[in-house]
């Protein structure tokens, strides 16, 4: 919340150093340090902190690229800029994009400011989305803030449960090896290898056809849930993979479209509080389902409504 509200007011220059080193430190840290959970300064706890406050604001400064490239690249931006690099290499690719930002890629920037606070005041320009150049405050209480909400916020529970309750689901159909695990950990970082049909899916179906898609395929995963199949549950997690990919890369685009460069980073800041508060609900609801039911049959009826709910 706080790196989305600090790009929009110092840039993407000033996050990508930040982003840089504390990620590149974090990563460094994972490498040389032990382990010790019996105390609070534990090496490793500090290490993960570093490198998720640092890999948010590596993705966030990635994100404003998206506003000074050709419009109709601007999916393909937002699909491919969830990718992480790792220690050194981390760091000092990152102090490159911090000064590639430099000159002419701020100036576009600053222009594309401009721009959307002219055709805030001006009807000359018809062609600019409604709510380009106007505050947060006026973009709050509209139809596209309300759908980002729900949407986001329901869809991203859903894969964090998936993500909490997956691993005791496959061990309750026989997967006591965790060979399984191993292949949705493994499939995880694939979604990547379709980012063409990512953007190709925002081009030509737009943004009505690509959520769809994103609903089509977490049906999918939740239907495998329910049905007491290992091998259909590799099924379930090439679905998932895709799921999540396409959910974020739709999901940026979005909100980038809708509500301008101006405000990018405080309405991702708003969104993203209050998806972060829900997901705590994960570990509650998982409970529940297991005091009603003595399994995850409950939680996983309760995620496929939530899909559901979604398609009305």
């Amino acid at each position: 919340t706080v790196l989305g509200i600090a790009i929009d007011h110092y840039g993407p220059v000033a996050l990508c150093v930040l982003g840089g080193m504390l990620q590149g430190a974090g990563l460094l840290l994972m490498g040389v340090g032990n382990g010790d959970p019996s105390t609070t300064a534990d090496t490793l706890f500090f290490a993960f902190v570093m490198s998720g406050i640092g890999g948010t604001a590596l993705v966030l400064q990635s994100l404003k690229l998206a506003f000074i490239v050709a419009p109709r690249h601007f999916a393909l931006v937002m699909a491919t800029a969830n990718l992480r690099s790792y220690a050194v290499l981390c760091f000092l690719l990152s102090m490159c994009l911090a000064a590639s930002w430099h000159g002419a890629p701020s100036a576009r920037l600053s222009a594309a400011n401009r721009k959307e606070s002219a055709a805030a005041t001006s009807e000359a320009d018809g062609l600019c989305p409604r709510l380009h150049g106007l505050t947060v405050r006026q973009q709050l209480p509209t139809i596209e803030f309300a759908f980002a909400v729900t949407f986001m916020v329901t869809q991203v529970f859903r894969s964090s449960a998936y993500l909490g309750v997956i691993k005791y689901l496959l061990q309750g159909l026989g997967d006591d090896e965790n060979v399984y695990m191993q292949i949705l950990t493994i499939s995880l970082p694939a979604s990547p290898l379709l980012v063409y049909l990512f953007d190709m899916s925002l081009k030509k179906g737009g943004f009505a056809f690509t959520f769809f898609a994103v609903l089509l395929l977490g049906l999918t995963w939740n239907i495998t849930m329910l049905l007491p199949s290992l091998p259909l549950q590799a099924l379930g997690f090439a679905a998932f993979t895709n799921f999540r990919g396409l959910l974020f890369a739709s999901f940026f685009t979005f909100v980038g479209h809708s509500f301008g460069n101006r405000t990018f980073g405080r309405i991702n800041a708003l969104l993203w509080f209050c998806t972060g508060i829900l997901s705590l609900l994960v570990h509650p609801c998982v409970e529940i389902s297991k005091q009603w039911t003595r399994d995850l049959v409950a939680m996983n009826i309760f995620m496929l409504a939530l899909c559901l709910a979604c398609t009305m």
